[in-house]
């Protein structure tokens, strides 16, 4: 696994992950995504062209990271250990990971519950 020092979101990373199959990916490239067709992202992979990022998307990536650190925080509190945001990449495919700690032993990705598919238990 290869670390790159880019910032998520930075122009950078926006350059880096273009070469590569992204873990935000997997669902369109499985055909399960409801935000992108497979056919889409192969067209995106070959012209290079991605759309553009409308202010509702962004607001919803700004809060995501917002959740991001604040959950880190607990679970650096739960196992003692600080965790950092990771780009990384190993053969054709990227993650940006949420947190990993300094040896890379854990790694942590962090996930806003979606209460539209959240079943809960009831009484019997």
């Amino acid at each position: 696994m290869l670390i790159h020092n880019v910032p998520q979101g930075s122009p950078e990373w926006l350059s880096l992950r273009s070469s590569y199959f992204t873990a935000s990916e997997a669902p369109a490239m499985m055909g399960a995504s409801k935000y992108q067709s497979r056919t889409e992202l192969l067209a995106q992979k070959k012209t290079g062209i991605v759309p553009e990022v409308s202010p509702a998307q962004q607001k919803l990536f700004d809060r995501g990271h917002e959740t991001e650190a604040l959950a880190r925080a607990i679970i650096e509190a739960q196992i003692g250990e600080d965790l950092f945001p990771v780009v990384a990449t190993e053969g054709n495919l990227l993650a940006s990971v949420d947190g990993m700690d300094m040896l890379g032993n854990v790694l942590f990705e962090h996930k806003p519950v979606s209460y539209t598919h959240l079943t809960l238990p009831t009484k019997a």
